[in-house]
C-alpha cells in the first residue's frame, strides 16, 4: 500500500506522518522506519522508529533507480520493517511529482513483494498532482 499525504506548506502533513508511525510502532508488531532529509524531527519520533537522514549519506538518490536501491537495502537489513515513512519527497529526491511515475511504481512493487506500506508527504495543491500520485489518496 502507498498513502500519500499532499498539501500546502504548513497544512500538518509531517505531523499526520510523525503521529501514524508513532501509532503503529506503539500497538503494532513491526518496524517503522522514518526518510527525511534533515535530523529536525529525530525527537518527535518514538524510539522504536527508525530515523534516517538521507542527507548523511554520501550518495545522489534523486535518480529513482537509486533510490529504490536504497530502499531495497533498507528493507533487506530488516525483514520486520512494515512501514516506511518519507517526509517531503520532494525535496528528498529533488523532483517534481510528476516525474515520479517509475519511482512510485517501485513502491508498488516493493510494496506488494515485501508486504511494506509506504507513507509518503508531498508538498503541492492534490488536485495538481497526476493520477499515479492521486489515486495512493
Amino acid at each position: 500500500m502507498i498513502k500519500v499525504v499532499c498539501g500546502k506548506k504548513g497544512s500538518g502533513k509531517t505531523r499526520a506522518l510523525v503521529d501514524s508511525a508513532n501509532s503503529f510502532v506503539s500497538t503494532a508488531l513491526g518496524d517503522a522506519v522514518f526518510i527525511d532529509g534533515s535530523s529536525q524531527l529525530m525527537c518527535d519520533l518514538h524510539h522504536k522508529v527508525r530515523f534516517i537522514n538521507v542527507s548523511e549519506f554520501p550518495i545522489d538518490i534523486s535518480s529513482s533507480c537509486t533510490f529504490l536501491g536504497f530502499l531495497c537495502g533498507i528493507i533487506s537489513s530488516n525483514f520486520d520493517v512494515k512501514w516506511v515513512y518519507m517526509d517531503d519527497l520532494i525535496r528528498i529526491v529533488r523532483k517534481p511529482p510528476h516525474e515520479m511515475k517509475e519511482l512510485f511504481d517501485g513502491f508498488n512493487e516493493l510494496s506488494e513483494k515485501f508486504n511494506v506500506d509506504f507513507y509518503v508527504s508531498i508538498e503541492g495543491d492534490p488536485d495538481s498532482m497526476p493520477d499515479f500520485i492521486k489515486v495512493c489518496y
